[in-house]
């Protein structure tokens, strides 16, 4: 059963600047900040590597709580999988041979591809690809008048 459109956190609405004209409830409570590394993370280290990445750009983006550290974990692991997964493809290539000397795609070729759309949809969640940052909004600089921007240039 369909449930419709994804619901849009209360303070990305906030940043858009309330497009709808809605009445904006309060979100659930959420400290901004980094969540601890769950363990399980530890036994990958290019999940590990991914984890120290993004951490700070998603502070920096104001899109990490200390409520989401299993969804980061989860996003670095999918990433670490899909990497192993390329490398596989790289080394054995799109098709395989098979006992009877056919030919037959590769079964890393299917599994890679589900991998990027899910890692995809994950880094969508954080706001981490540039179609979900124009949907949390934020503050547009006004261009400047080619006169001022001279002046700012050349020091008048």
């Amino acid at each position: 059963m369909a449930r419709g459109r994804k619901p849009i956190p209360e303070a990305a609405k906030r940043l858009a600047g309330n497009p709808g004209k809605r009445k904006i409830r309060p979100d659930l409570p959420a400290p901004a900040g980094s969540p601890p590394m769950p363990k399980r993370l530890m036994v990958e280290p290019l999940a590990v590597e991914k984890w120290n990445e993004l951490v700070p750009i998603l502070l920096g983006l104001g899109t990490l709580t200390t409520a989401d550290g299993e969804a980061l974990a989860t996003l670095c692991e999918v990433y670490a999988a899909t990497q192993a997964c390329l490398l596989e493809l790289r080394a054995t290539g799109p098709v395989m041979r098979t006992d009877l000397g056919g030919v037959k795609p590769n079964p890393a070729g299917p599994l890679y591809r589900s991998l990027v759309a899910l890692q995809a949809s994950l880094m969508g969640e954080f706001g981490l690809t540039p179609s979900s940052r124009t949907r949390l909004g934020g503050k547009e600089e006004k261009p400047t008048d080619e006169v001022e921007e001279f002046f700012k240039l050349h020091g008048a």
